[in-house]
């Protein structure tokens, strides 16, 4: 005998979510008052004012990518990931896993590993990403930046490099010894002279964040006022909302423009930590992104698993956040490539967005969440070129 398969009983939010969809662009919200669009003020001038399903942009706002400053308009319809790694030692067979007794295989070349990651874009492109924002951990090499030039140029994919210090550990010594004034001018001389297209990913470490992580972020957010450039952040993958809301206080004291902040790795804050995902809408409530980078794949730092990361989701949109929202998988695992086991850097889209649509989240709002939404945080006027 057959057995009929049914849903987890999420009918109230899923019910919720469609009520937002069909009363969308009619002003019905009887019903559900609370999934209400976001309030105009968390778009500023600088970023695209949402207007029905189009996004309009100020004069002169670009989208910074390592090849040209492009129309956020040309990015099309294609999806935009905010935070992903390209400079990382991908290789197929990968080191590890491997047959037992078997010998491991041969490391890649620079060339080897540069057509590797051409032809995942590639495939990428085809399931429908169309930008990839580059995140580092610290500052790239001259062939780090000579790959990337060459995987933006033969894959298609628009590349946005993110730049910036990562973990107080990581500084370099002459870093930590400098005043944040000097920090900053550093920081945007290299954004000039690499083409950086945002500042990230700006860390803090778990438990509490150090001293020189403080003077890095407002370094960072003096970059950021004197160039424009967006900034997305690493709060400790270890589910600490503490970590997420000292970032925030320090960006907004900093007289940083909220809707061009993501703080990041917000789906790393477990259920039990954070009961009601209040660290969620304070973030937006400040008029900043939540940015849910984790998903998709496993991340074994805070092992949450995915169905867990969906309610996170759902539970963002029935607070009306939707406008809010960035996606996107954090991807460094050279054996979840396309070329080895995995959805490589699709994996958002084949993995995770699937399992928004099985609860209900319609078309129109994902589309918002990956195309729209990426387009507005990135897209800036630029006071340096």
């Amino acid at each position: 005998m057959a057995t009929r398969h049914t849903r987890p009983a999420y009918l109230g939010r899923r019910d919720a979510i469609r009520l937002l969809a069909a009363s969308a662009g009619t002003g019905i919200t009887a019903g559900c008052s609370h999934v209400a669009e976001p309030e105009p003020q968390v778009v500023s001038t600088q970023a695209g004012a949402l207007t029905g399903t189009a996004l309009a942009f100020p004069d002169g706002a670009v989208v910074r990518t390592l090849l040209a400053d492009v129309d956020p308009a040309s990015l099309g319809q294609g999806v935009t990931l905010f935070h992903e790694h390209l400079s990382f030692d991908y290789s197929s067979p990968p080191a590890d896993p491997r047959a037992p007794n078997s010998p491991p295989p041969t490391p890649p070349t620079n060339p080897s590993m540069v057509d590797l990651l051409v032809e995942e874009l590639k495939m990428a492109a085809f399931d429908g990403i169309s930008c990839i924002v580059d995140s580092s951990i610290g500052p790239r090499t001259e062939q780090q930046l000579a790959n990337l030039t060459e995987i933006a140029t033969r894959s298609g994919i628009h590349i946005v490099l993110g730049g910036s210090y990562f973990l107080q550990p990581r500084y370099p010594a002459e870093i930590t010894r400098l005043p944040e004034e000097e920090i900053a001018t550093q920081l945007v001389d290299q954004a000039d002279r690499e083409r950086w297209g945002a500042l990230g990913e700006v860390g803090s470490s778990f438990p509490e964040m150090h001293d020189d992580e403080r003077k890095m972020i407002r370094a960072v957010s003096r970059a950021h006022r004197e160039t424009g450039l967006p900034i997305f952040t690493h709060v400790p993958h270890e589910s600490c909302p503490s970590c997420a809301i000292e970032q925030l206080d320090i960006y907004e004291s900093q007289g940083v423009n909220m809707a061009h902040l993501c703080i990041g790795h917000q789906s790393t804050i477990k259920h039990t930590d954070d009961p009601e995902w209040s660290t969620h809408k304070e973030i937006a409530r400040r008029g900043a992104f939540i940015g849910f980078d984790t998903v998709g794949h496993r991340m074994s730092a805070s092992f949450i698993p995915e169905r867990e990361k969906v309610d996170m989701v759902l539970s963002a949109l029935e607070a009306g956040l939707e406008g809010h929202i960035l996606l996107s998988s954090d991807f460094a695992n050279t054996t979840q490539i396309k070329a080895n086991w995995g959805n490589g850097f699709s994996t958002v889209l084949l993995q995770f967005v699937p399992k928004l649509r099985y609860f209900g989240v319609p078309d129109e709002t994902i589309q918002k969440i990956l195309v729209d939404n990426p387009r507005r945080w990135l897209a800036y006027r630029p006071t340096t070129v």
